[in-house]
Order: C-alpha cells, then sequence, then structure tokens
C-alpha cells in the first residue's frame, strides 16, 4: 500500500510542478487571466508560484526518499 501511496504522490508532484511553472509564465509575461470570475494578478501568480513550489517539493521528497529499513511493507 506504501508504494502505491508514492507512486500517486509522483502524479501530484508533476501535476503540481506544471501549475507552479503555469503561474510562474503568468507573472513574468504579466498575462492577467480571467477564469470563473477570479482575475490572476501579479500578486496571486507570485503567491501561487510559492505555494505550489513548496507542496512540489514536499510531494517529491515524500515520494522519492528511500524506504526505511523498518518498513513492514517492504
Amino acid at each position: 500500500m506504501n508504494n502505491r501511496r508514492k507512486e500517486i504522490a509522483k502524479f501530484l508532484c508533476g501535476g503540481e510542478a506544471f501549475h507552479a511553472v503555469t503561474h510562474a509564465y503568468l507573472f513574468v509575461s504579466g498575462t492577467q487571466l480571467t477564469v470563473m470570475g477570479i482575475t490572476t494578478t501579479p500578486t496571486l501568480n507570485a503567491v501561487s508560484v510559492l505555494l505550489s513550489t513548496a507542496i512540489t517539493i514536499a510531494l517529491g521528497i515524500y515520494a522519492w526518499r528511500p524506504l526505511s529499513p523498518r518498513d513492514p511493507s517492504r
């Protein structure tokens, strides 16, 4: 079961990395986008880049760290 969770975390890590890169592009290009009534401002894009990057790093650490030697699911 632990391997399945790590594989799901790897998938979500990639999706979140794409999300961070998309907001970084919008921030750098200065593009404002309105989706479902929410307009992305440069401030919102900057905050989204930081949060998405932090989530990506956390998921990556969880997904790719080696299993501990005492892990019973090995």
